[in-house]
């Protein structure tokens, strides 16, 4: 019975590692400090090095520390689920630069260790990807111009009926059509920047009075959600101008208030 046990046992080790040599995936198996316990024959040609020496490693010894699959390692050993990332450079000392697919999961039978599936990137499966990314970024700039050409349209309408009330206003209700302007105009011109998402120009900065534009901001929050709120303005004004954009600094202190 021990002996028939016993057999038993080493049949189903053996099938075990002949199932793992047969994978076309090299699969390293790594304990909690990264002690690499197991590695395939996919493993050794994806790599270029041999088992005898793989087994004699920490992964820290063979990848770059700062390497994106050291993170991504780091992320499954505090997860219960497995994790994964496509076309990671695989670089260190004793490699090769390539590019990878990444998986790592838990192995429940075996505690504390972590199952690491590498594929090697193919040539076309990576101009596959940069093709979807440029695809994807060209949508999202399409979508852009077309949300932005349908916000102009409404605001040029609100901008001019604004002029046309402003001509027959009271001095108190002209300060409320020129804020309208003013602000039809900001909204403009963060639309035009949406339009020209695609666009890596620097931002437009200039030297900026923040008492303008705390007081615009004061304006716009009284006319609007703030109207039942009572604001208290202390100004220094010995501050220098800020160095920025007054668009931006608006839609800052708005999203604070």
């Amino acid at each position: 019975m021990n002996i028939t046990t016993e057999q038993s046992h080493l049949n189903n080790e053996m099938r075990t590692k002949l199932l793992l040599e047969a994978l076309p995936v090299a699969l390293v198996v790594v304990d909690k400090a990264l002690h690499i316990q197991l590695v395939n024959a996919a493993t050794e040609q994806l790599l270029g090095l041999s088992s005898g020496f793989l087994l004699r490693q920490n992964l820290y010894d063979l990848i770059d520390e700062d390497a994106a699959i050291i993170s991504l390692i780091h992320q499954a050993s505090k997860q219960d689920h497995s994790v994964a990332e496509f076309g990671l450079a695989l670089t260190g000392p004793k490699l090769s630069t390539q590019k990878v697919d990444v998986r790592i999961t838990s192995a429940p039978e075996i505690p504390d260790h972590l199952v690491i599936s590498l594929q090697e990137c193919s040539m076309a499966q990576q101009m596959d990807r940069q093709l979807a990314q440029g695809r994807a970024a060209r949508s999202v700039s399409g979508l852009a111009t077309v949300l932005a050409h349908e916000i102009k349209n409404p605001l040029s309408g609100i901008r001019g009926a604004a002029q046309l009330l402003e001509q027959s206003a009271s001095d108190q209700d002209r300060e409320l059509t020129q804020l309208i302007c003013v602000e039809t105009d900001r909204i403009r011109d963060l639309v035009n920047r949406m339009e020209l998402f695609s666009d890596d120009r620097p931002l437009q900065r200039e030297p900026v009075n923040i008492h303008d534009v705390l007081g615009h901001v004061h304006k716009l929050a009284l006319t609007g959600f703030g109207r039942e709120i009572k604001f208290e303005e202390h100004y220094d004004p010995s501050l220098p101008p800020v160095f920025g954009n007054r668009d931006q600094l608006i839609q800052v202190f708005l999203n604070l208030i």
